[in-house]
């Protein structure tokens, strides 16, 4: 089945790589999602025939269009712009180069996540075969990439919170920031050793704690990747409280100089890059 290539935040893409810890997927594997999902519904529902020719939005592209971009074509075809190896993932520099983006900073806190595409679709009231020429307009590529994002977040607060009462029923006291810190090794997300990359991807996370209105369900067993202790925690083992920990560290954020209030705004909707691991 023919594959998309959707542009998410890199930490999400990361995650779904890694989902399955048994297999975790290269950049070039398809994450496939299931029939019943909201993901593969919305693909079914809005996939459309996209000729490479218009094929200029940078959200989403069809695999036709992206294999162009691997071989250092232009999406809508045309000449080679740069030569390089199409086995080899591209990078924000060749990328920006290809397809004439001129802000490299802009896409560096992005990734393209490779999903495999529903093998029908539904255009009105017809059943068509997808091929490889099939993408998402701009306004779909958004939706689907805020349900990716979506599923990040609700899973990181699955993992806080099973965190928190395993923390409480052992009587260990484990920090917000080796909770997160945890999380981000899990799933081999990998944060920029730049002091603000990594400071404002503590604070998104700290964000989406104190957001979080109705604590999510258990839905995933983390097993012995959250009842792992070190012997500093069974040493240091104690109850306490958890919302006040939270409240310290949003403080504690908010009287930091880096990153700016200004960043911290804007930090969900302009992600930091992703470069080395915590």
């Amino acid at each position: 089945m023919p594959n998309i290539y959707l542009r998410v935040p890199s930490y999400v893409a990361q995650f779904y790589r890694a989902i399955d810890p048994n297999r975790r997927l290269s950049e070039q594997d398809a994450y496939q999602f299931c029939p019943f999902q909201h993901e593969y519904i919305l693909m079914r529902n809005t996939l459309t025939l996209i000729p490479e020719t218009e094929q200029n939005c940078t959200w989403c592209y069809s695999q036709r269009a992206f294999n162009n971009i691997l071989r250092g074509i232009p999406p809508t075809g045309g000449r080679v712009v740069i030569q390089r190896d199409n086995k080899e993932w591209i990078t924000t520099k060749e990328l920006c180069a290809i397809i004439g983006e001129k802000s490299v900073a802009k896409m560096e806190a992005y990734d393209y996540l490779c999903i495999e595409a529903p093998q029908d679709v539904m255009l009105g009231d017809e059943v068509r075969r997808t091929n490889g020429s099939y993408s998402l307009h701009q306004r779909e590529a958004i939706q689907l990439q805020q349900l990716l994002r979506d599923e990040f977040v609700h899973t990181f607060l699955d993992w806080v919170i099973q965190d928190r009462r395993y923390c409480n029923r052992m009587g260990l006291r484990r920090e917000i920031g080796t909770t997160i810190e945890r999380f981000f090794e899990r799933y081999y997300i990998f944060i920029g050793s730049n002091k603000r990359e990594r400071e404002s991807m503590y604070r998104m996370s700290l964000r989406w704690i104190y957001q979080a209105r109705q604590l999510p369900n258990d839905r995933i067993d983390f097993g012995e990747d959250l009842t792992f202790t070190t012997e500093r925690e069974q040493q240091e083992a104690d109850h306490y409280n958890f919302e006040g920990e939270i409240n310290s560290a949003i403080k504690k954020a908010k009287k930091s100089k880096l990153p700016s209030e200004k960043m911290l705004k804007g930090a969900e909707k302009e992600p930091q890059s992703c470069s080395t691991r915590f």
